[in-house]
């Protein structure tokens, strides 16, 4: 089967071949940054000066011309990928399988000791975990997530942690260099994410490639990994990956996963835990 992963990876290369043989002007760095951008969805301007030894002006012109091209698209302080296909609004996966986040909730919470130090990531199947956490005492809790920071202060005995950077107003998440930067000066004990969709290959996936320096920067500071997500993710579409399921500790889902997910899982030492 071929994945959407893998037809945006022939695409972009389609689209370097061609740019090869039309235009001589994008050999050497703007290759380089496009194969940057296929590798990591998201490249950002100062890193770019770094890594090329060149004034973060220069590398600015090589994204807008990139981008008239059509094989990027700017953003504050970086680069990404075109958009691929939408993606469903926030608000209406607020309403998407709400019984099962709550489901899910309560599963990751019986395995959150009292006084736990914990990330937790964007998303609203992170909503239904934070409210479920919401029964225990003495959390530090460090997220890029408005709402569930603002869920967690509802309780006087958790100290709430909440990483600046740019505000997207679509789902109150704060993300970007500064939010990755801000969430690099911790270390805690539970990383808690949610995720687009696990592929047959066990290769977690999300749809918003501005998100992944932060989620990669919340994983090297967890020292165990918890994944959320509900049966609708096995094998769905996302085009970006985040990592793979032999670099997670858990899963947490509201049904037993389906041949080859949860062969691959139990393979890679991930535990699963769903209702019985």
């Amino acid at each position: 089967m071929v994945t959407l992963q893998t037809k945006l990876g022939r695409h972009m290369n389609d689209a370097l071949q061609l740019d090869r043989s039309t235009n001589p002007g994008l050999q050497g760095r703007q290759t380089e940054i496009l194969e940057l951008l296929r590798q990591q969805g998201f490249v950002a301007i100062d890193q770019l000066a770094k890594t090329f030894r060149v004034s973060e002006q220069t590398v600015r012109r090589d994204i807008k011309q990139l981008e008239r091209r059509g094989l990027v698209a700017r953003y504050h302080g970086g680069a990404g990928l075109p958009r691929g296909p939408s993606v469903m609004d926030y608000g209406s996966r607020q309403n998407r399988h709400p019984a099962e986040k709550r489901v899910i909730g309560a599963l990751m919470a019986a395995e959150i000791p009292e006084g736990a130090t914990i990330f937790i990531d964007i998303g609203t199947t992170m909503e239904a975990v934070a409210e479920a956490l919401l029964g225990h005492q003495s959390l530090t809790v460090v997220t890029n997530h408005l709402t569930v920071a603002s869920m967690m202060s509802r309780r006087s005995s958790f100290q709430v942690i909440l990483a600046g950077g740019l505000l997207r107003h679509n789902d109150h998440a704060t993300t970007g260099e500064a939010t990755r930067e801000f969430l690099e000066r911790f270390r805690v004990g539970y990383g808690i994410f949610g995720i687009g969709s696990i592929d047959a290959e066990g290769e977690l996936l999300d749809h918003d490639y501005r998100d992944i320096g932060v989620s990669k920067a919340a994983m090297g500071i967890s020292r165990r990994k918890f994944v959320a997500l509900d049966h609708s993710k096995f094998g769905s579409n996302a085009a970006i990956r985040v990592g793979h399921a032999s670099e997670i500790d858990a899963i947490f889902t509201d049904r037993q996963p389906p041949e080859p997910f949860a062969e691959i899982l139990t393979r890679e030492g991930v535990s699963l835990h769903f209702p019985d």
